[in-house]
């Protein structure tokens, strides 16, 4: 017997630039490849407040990272794979201009069936919620650096595996890329403070370098022996983008931002193949940002998507991937408002916050 499903929901929505607040909404209409999830836990994300600062959208529902349990599913969904009563994960594009109710921070959400991956029975709300968007960008990582999911034994010779360059390896995408590119048999190299080295040695980085040392890009270089073809960029900027290219190898090689650089940078050495990923992709839609953010529907990324969920369920079922550091905070949504301003001031290092709802 499913659920009874009320008309309305509690959500946090844009009221003006930078600004959430608390409103009764309608309850979302779900698509034929969507799920109904009545929310337990959500996790906040730099991309949360970047949305709400610069691409405001008044009414529009703020939020990504989401856990919960299905309620509903939509007339597409393939009721043997999930179904009422599951307990799930993922992302959704929240703060969205071209489908303002689309946002995690809600009492129940609106999710894309084939982008949400199944909580195994011990993990708890608070972890499964810090997870969703992590691990699908590190999935359009592992696409743009022209990697692979191999899923050969780890002890397998280590000293011919390519190395991978995780610059700020110690946020929330750092320490899930390192975890995966392991699994995946690369051997993962990374950036971050010196504060820092312990939490990404425990992840899986077979060797972590102080990006604050002036000396930082000939150390990687050394360690390397020039042969580094692969960086990832967590942070994205001009600074971290020049350290990234100088660790690369003189035979060249790739590097992939989250962030959009400027691209008078990337023509500095013609042999690195360079590209920036945005996550809004994956759900196959029109991306209806402004300038550089905006895409075309790609519906072929929602395929992938869908690939990669399948390649990270048993990662997950065997207990591979662990969190990013976690500060939880029960008080429900409304906990969450104030701590937007904390994130977007640099005010929260090393751990991601999730909140109960």
């Amino acid at each position: 017997m499913s659920p009874k499903i009320p008309r309305h929901r509690n959500a946090l929505v844009a009221t003006g630039p930078g600004e959430l607040a608390m409103k009764r909404v309608p309850m979302p209409t779900i698509e034929p490849n969507q799920i109904l999830v009545k929310t337990s836990a959500v996790a906040l994300n730099p991309s949360d407040y970047k949305l709400l600062d610069q691409s405001t959208t008044v009414g529009a529902i703020s939020g990504s990272d989401f856990a919960g349990t299905v309620v509903k599913v939509g007339d597409g969904v393939d009721v043997s794979k999930l179904k009422v009563g599951d307990r799930v994960f993922g992302c959704v594009f929240g703060a969205n201009p071209a489908d303002p109710s689309s946002g995690a921070f809600g009492s129940y959400v609106a999710a894309t069936a084939d982008l949400c991956l199944h909580m195994p029975d011990a993990m708890p709300f608070a972890n499964a919620t810090s997870l969703g968007m992590g691990i699908m960008t590190v999935g359009l990582i592992f696409r743009s650096l022209g990697l692979e999911v191999r899923e050969t034994g780890l002890e397998e010779v280590e000293q011919e595996k390519p190395y991978v360059l995780v610059h700020g390896g110690a946020t929330a995408t750092g320490t899930l890329a390192i975890q995966i590119l392991k699994f995946a048999g690369y051997r993962p190299i990374t950036t971050c403070s010196a504060k820092n080295f312990d939490l990404v040695a425990a992840r899986g980085a077979v060797a972590a370098f102080d990006y604050n040392s002036p000396t930082c890009k000939d150390e990687i270089k050394k360690y390397t022996q020039g042969r580094l073809a692969h960086a990832v960029d967590c942070i994205g900027n001009v600074a971290t983008m020049t350290l990234c290219y100088s660790a690369i190898g003189d035979a060249g090689g790739r590097y992939v931002a989250l962030e959009q650089y400027p691209r008078r940078l990337s023509i500095r050495r013609r042999n690195v193949k360079h590209e920036w990923v945005l996550g809004w992709t994956l759900f196959g839609k029109p991306v209806k940002l402004a300038g550089a953010y905006a895409r075309p529907a790609i519906p072929e990324d929602l395929v992938f998507g869908n690939r990669w969920r399948e390649l990270m369920q048993p990662l997950l079922n065997r207990s591979m991937l662990v969190p990013h550091p976690l500060e939880a905070h029960s008080g429900g949504l409304a906990a969450l408002i104030p701590r937007v301003d904390l994130l977007r001031k640099g005010k929260v290092s090393g751990k991601k916050l999730v909140f109960l709802v």
